[in-house]
């Protein structure tokens, strides 16, 4: 960034989102429910987990070939596990994780199953009119 001090350019690259790309990915309700509540988890341990925890993540991560048949909670905290080691950056990327869970559960909502909700209710879920 031409003109601008360093330290901009860095501050502009940590408010970078981390997690809304999956936003993108699921094709079904069932699929953006199962991504929602693996980013939560994502997040509670972002909350919740120590220090050290994360550090054995990260040496456990190396040490692992690439392409393992890995969950996709456990990618995903492989993934944040350098961020999680920087508070800064573990707020940020538990802002993250929780923002695109949320979205995810705005974008694609659970429709009951059940004959409880009304036909109405049904086409405002959906958004006909």
């Amino acid at each position: 960034m031409v003109g601008q001090p360093c330290s901009y350019g860095v501050s502009v690259m940590m408010r970078t989102p981390m997690f809304e790309g999956s936003i993108s990915l699921p094709q079904n309700p069932r699929e953006a429910a199962l991504i929602a509540e693996h980013l939560e988890a994502l997040a509670r341990a972002l909350r919740e987990w120590p220090a050290d925890a994360w550090q054995k993540v990260g040496t456990a991560a190396a040490a692992e070939p690439e392409g393992s048949s890995a969950g996709l909670f456990e990618r995903l905290v492989v993934r944040a596990a350098p961020a999680a080691l920087d508070s800064r950056q573990r707020t940020q990327a538990l802002q993250s994780a929780e923002a695109a869970a949320g979205v995810l559960r705005v974008l694609w909502p659970r429709v009951p199953k059940s004959g409880a909700a009304s036909q109405n209710d049904a086409e405002l879920l959906l958004g006909v009119s």
